[in-house]
């Protein structure tokens, strides 16, 4: 944006023109960037000076960053070229002043240069160096008194050119005899790149180039040479764009000009660049003050997202540094300890803990392997995996099996990914066959596209003007008519575009229409900022004329009512250190939660009781210090198992080893006992090998006794096994009670994990044990057993923050696509929890597919999968969002309901539906073309209290609170089924429906509020097939005189409850069929889990 102003340049005198009459000074027309000190501007234009020359020299041009006090940057292209100097007259800013005629030697042979500068909001180097190359060419054929208007005509040009909105649209120009083209940032938070990033690379070595970043993120004092001012800035901005998404937050000057360079004194961190001619001074400068202008030495090892995340706490927002400089090789530590103290980095860790979608992110999701991601999902205490310890030792004859079938497993097959292990790096090799964590990305470029602006004519009068604008939306418009209209990317940059000339036409609802469109394109590059001053500028005609249009209505709503909804995050980064005073139980908890070493709280407080034991209630420094240093050393220990090839054949692949005990004697061998979350072991001695003691299932019994040996009685471990007639002895001697305390957690938590059918019982029975070995390793005393016994008491998991409401399920089948990574073929389960939050499951595996994300804040009340590449969600806030099943991410909404979306259905059938139906508790039903994004038909049911809709038979099935209303997809009423009169006293209503066309007379099944039962409190959530035995309908019951949440089985030709199943200590909120064989239910907040069950 510019403004311009008046104002009188100051003379000493008034001067005389060649007619003799003295001439008044004219006021001058300045066109001033905002933020842009014009005072400083001329010196940075010649920053080496203003120097006559005999002969015309080559012209030059250079670039120039300009940082206001707030820290935002405009940018300057200078292009400069000499002309003759003539006696009488010379230019300032493009006028002609006279000035005194004094005698010059060799006036006729003198050549002076001049400047011209374009100043920009955005670095488009570049394209702004080869339009001024274009200007130059017309100005060394203009006489001395007519450069003034080609530079007016030159700056109103650029001046009509809009800026590209982020994506792969670029906009090209005619700018005689060149095509400028003004290329677009590759995304929202990326720079724009318009410049050759290779540049470093034909300056300094390899090695160079690392040692100056490796300066950079040490934030040190640097100052870039060179004799040519153009490659200062140039060079500076590449080492800027190898930094993304970090930012260089200290004072950015890549030109210093001759006036400049005690700039070079300041105190703090900065990045500028010289003339090669003051390298000696600027030397001696830093010579006085600190000498930090000297190179660091290289360091080779550079920070990895994955490194650092795993050592972030995101719940407590702490990072530990002190372990991750652990991962650390010795002699790079003083780097790393210089790099985390730094603002950048810090920086870094704000936008991590915050999870924010950026280049580190997505980078980290790319290279991201399959073990990888289901280890961050884990809370448990993490362990190198078999397969992982495979990987290290990379035998050719471990080749894992890729999984090709995109199907669910049977349940029985299901190898629960229990515990996987913190990777230390993701450089390592992926060996999972998938898409991981190789050295090398393979990116394949990006698409790019061209949009040609149209010639824009002179003389720029209002109506030149305002015909360019028309033309420009007129090709727009065109443009938007060749699209496929599937092609939302392009589409919804020709919308920004538009939008923004009809801004500039002054057509406001125009420009408004526009921009709502992007809702349903991309609504990444929404311009909120930008909309909103429209909004308030607009006069409360035009307002009262655009509240009328519902579309518009809506935006102008959310658009002024945002601010005050939304607050400021928290972005605070808490470092962990170990404490230094006393802690009582509510100190004690929040420290550890801090140290990622537990985060439920009642585990935690099981802890305080168990390290107080017989003691004040309260945690001494050093019994903290010693318990985190025993936890750490048992963590980095199992990091280094390695185990025999003859060993891991028999276990699972993803199976830990997490305590090993010293060599004893057993029944079975000498050699150590090993403990993974499945089973018991013994490791032999002498030559290696595997014999198996139990799997925590078949334990019958443990004991821990004595065994009389001469005139000793040693401590013996017994295992009875179900499947064995002799009892396992062990002569664990001293840790024969740890073990007997171990053994009985791990076996508790198995048989809880198989009664309940929750694997989360042994992932807390795992922490449970290894706190044990923690507390007696701490303690090392005569009551360390007893201490460690308190936390043997196994409770059902609990959270320290309230579970999810689970309020609908979504199963979608998998597809392969050579294309795709192996993981995202496969099938997913759509988890909707409450406050627009939506989870993603590996239906094969069973694992989190996807943590969760947003999609508004209020309620989703329904989920449909339109296509392969898309999942649409209905929100309580009216709001229907698009999330893209690839990136796993929500950038389209469509805004045409006007209340509460309560359910989305496509129709069934091989081919991919072209249309979806959404309606609305205000009796709205509309039909949605796919591709487009746009409403086909639509219609209101005058009744409204619309829940669900079906389609069957090319009929709309309307379910309202008291009917259910068939209608012809235009809207037509066609039939009406209503409750019967002997119910209506009783306040029944209609809750929801199923139809199942493919069980005979038995088409239409109905769920009333009054429930199947006197003690039954049903909610709306009915599932129905003959392959899965019927209909299934959730409720809320009494279960042996406590309330559970309940699942009837109903007959579907009987029409009598076969089964009442039992698995929710909630109410059963929601029910969704799988495959045909599989039904899933999910349960309320009590609770938040969610249940397979099998159809047969």
């Amino acid at each position: 944006r510019s403004f311009r102003k008046k104002r009188e340049k100051p003379r000493p005198e008034q001067w005389k023109g060649p007619s003799g009459p003295p001439r008044v000074p004219e006021p001058e027309d300045v066109t001033v960037p905002g933020g842009v000190d014009l005072l400083a501007l001329p010196q940075l234009c010649f920053p080496g000076g203003v120097c006559m020359a005999t002969e015309p020299k080559e012209d030059r041009v250079h670039f120039l960053v300009l940082t206001d006090v707030c820290g935002n940057r405009t940018y300057g292209v200078v292009a400069q070229y000499y002309r003759p100097l003539h006696d009488e007259y010379c230019f300032y800013n493009g006028k002609t002043h006279w000035e005194p005629c004094r005698p010059v030697v060799g006036a006729a042979g003198c050549f002076v240069p001049f400047a011209v500068c374009v100043v920009s909001r955005f670095p488009y180097y570049n394209s702004l160096k080869d339009c001024l190359s274009c200007l130059l060419t017309h100005l060394k054929l203009c006489k001395d008194f007519e450069v003034d208007n080609p530079i007016k005509d030159f700056a109103a040009k650029l001046s009509l050119i809009p800026s590209p909105p982020p994506g792969p649209l670029h906009l090209v120009f005619n700018m005689k005899p060149l095509q400028i083209v003004f290329p677009a940032r590759a995304d929202p938070e990326s720079p724009v790149l318009d410049l050759d990033l290779h540049l470093p690379l034909l300056c300094f070595r390899p090695e160079k180039v690392l040692q100056i970043l490796t300066c950079i993120l040490m934030e040190q004092r640097i100052v870039f040479f060179s004799s040519d001012w153009a490659l200062l800035t140039l060079v500076a901005e590449c080492f800027m764009a190898y930094l993304h998404p970090l930012q260089w937050q200290h004072p950015f000057v890549p030109i210093l000009s001759d006036q400049m360079l005690d700039f070079v004194m300041a105190p703090t961190s900065f990045l500028m660049g010289c003339h090669l001619d003051h390298f000696e001074e600027v030397s001696k400068v830093s010579d006085l003050s600190r000498g930090s202008l000297t190179w660091s030495p290289l360091v080779a090892g550079l920070i990895w997202p994955g490194d650092v995340k795993n050592h972030l706490n995101y719940e407590h927002r702490v990072f530990n540094s002190e372990e991750f400089l652990k991962t650390r090789a010795p002699g790079d530590h003083q780097f790393y300890k210089q790099v985390l103290d730094t603002y950048m980095f810090h920086s870094f860790l704000k936008a991590r803990l915050s999870r924010r979608m950026d280049a580190f992110a997505q980078m980290d999701l790319d290279t991201q392997s399959e073990e990888d991601r289901i280890n961050g999902m884990l809370i448990s205490p993490r362990r190198p995996t078999v397969e992982k310890i495979a990987s290290r030792k990379s035998s050719p004859l471990h080749i894992p099996h890729r999984r090709m079938v995109v199907s669910m497993p049977d349940l029985q097959d299901i190898a629960m990914p229990e515990l996987a292990p913190r990777n230390s790096s993701l450089r390592l090799t992926d060996t999972a066959g998938g898409r991981g964590s190789g050295a090398v990305l393979n990116v394949p470029p990006k698409s790019t596209y061209m949009f040609k602006i149209p010639e824009i004519h002179f003389p720029l009068v209002g109506q030149c003007v305002q015909a360019y604008y028309a033309d420009l939306a007129a090709l727009l418009t065109k443009a938007m008519g060749f699209l496929a209209p599937d092609n939302s990317l392009l589409l919804a940059r020709y919308f920004y575009l538009r939008g923004l000339v009809h801004l500039m036409q002054g057509q406001l609802l125009s420009a408004l229409l526009d921009f709502q469109n992007l809702y349903k394109t991309d609504i990444g590059i929404f311009p909120a900022d930008l909309v909103k001053r429209t909004v308030e500028s607009m006069s409360a005609p035009e307002r009262a004329q655009a509240e009328r249009a519902p579309e518009l209505m809506r935006l102008i709503s959310e658009i002024l009512d945002k601010p005050h909804e939304t607050s400021k995050p928290d972005d605070h980064v808490k470092n962990f250190e170990l404490p230094k005073k006393h802690m009582q139980l509510g100190d004690f908890v929040k420290r550890v939660q801090e140290s990622g070493i537990v985060r439920d709280a009642s585990t935690i407080h099981r802890l305080f009781e168990a390290l107080t034991v017989g003691q004040q209630k309260q945690i001494d420094p050093e019994t903290f210090k010693d318990f985190y240093n025993c936890w750490k050393e048992t963590e980095a220990e199992a990091q280094e198992v390695s185990l025999p090839w003859l060993v891991m054949e028999h276990l699972d692949k993803n199976e830990c080893v997490y305590k090993l005990s010293s060599s004893v004697k057993t029944n079975l061998g000498v050699g150590k006992i090993a403990m993974t979350q499945k089973r018991l072991f013994l490791l032999t001695e002498g030559r290696p090998g595997y014999v198996e003691i139990s799997t925590f299932r078949n334990i019958e019994e443990v004991r821990s006794t004595t065994i009389a040996f001469l005139l000793r009685r040693i401590p013996t471990l017994k295992i009875k096994v179900a499947s064995k007639k002799e009892v396992f002895e062990a002569n664990l001697k001293t840790e024969c009670d740890l073990w007997h305390l171990m053994v009985k957690e791990m076996w508790a938590g198995k048989k809880l994990a198989d009664d309940h059918k929750d694997p989360q019982y042994v992932q807390q029975a795992l922490t449970n044990v290894l706190l044990m070995d923690a507390v007696v390793g701490t303690l090392q005393s005569s009551g360390a057993i007893y201490a460690a016994s308190k936390l043997s008491y196994f409770d059902k998991m609990r959270h320290e923050s309230p579970l999810p409401n689970i309020f609908g399920l979504l199963f979608s089948l998998g597809h392969l696509d050579p294309a795709e990574k192996v993981e995202d073929a496969h099938p997913k389960l759509w988890c909707a929890l409450s406050e627009g939050k939506v989870t993603v499951f590996d239906a094969s595996s069973w694992t989190v597919h996807q943590h969760s994300f947003k999609v508004g804040t209020a309620k989703v009340n329904c989920m449909v999968m339109a296509d392969q590449n898309q999942v649409w969600v209905g929100s309580e806030d009216s709001v229907i969002y698009i999330i893209n099943v690839h990136s796993m991410s929500c950038n389209k909404q469509l805004t045409d309901h006007r209340s509460s979306v309560t359910d989305l259905i496509v129709q069934d059938g091989q081919k991919a539906p072209s249309e979806v139906y959404s309606c609305s508790v205000d009796g709205t039903v509309l039909a949605w073309n796919v591709r487009t994004l746009r409403v086909t038909s639509r219609f209101q049911l005058l009744s409204g209290g619309l829940t669900s809709i079906r389609l069957h038979g090319g009929r709309l099935w309307c379910c309202t609170g008291n009917s259910i209303v068939v209608m012809t997809t235009n809207g037509f009423l066609r039939q009406e089924l209503k409750i019967e009169e002997n119910f209506t006293d009783t306040g029944t209503s209609f809750l929801a429906f199923q139809l199942l066309p493919e069980v005979p007379q038995q088409g239409l099944w109905a769920q009333h509020a009054r429930g199947l039962g006197p003690t039954a409190h049903t909610v709306p959530c009915v599932s129905a097939g003959a392959a899965v035995g019927g209909v299934w309908v959730g409720s809320r019951g009494l279960w042996q005189g406590t309330p559970k949440g309940k699942i009837y089985v109903i007959d579907a030709e009987s029409k009598t409850v076969e089964k009442e199943l039992v698995a929710h200590v909630d109410t059963v909120r929601t029910l969704c069929s799988a495959e045909d064989r599989y039904v899933l239910s999910g349960s309320g907040k009590e609770e938040g889990k969610i249940a397979i069950w099998k159809g047969e």
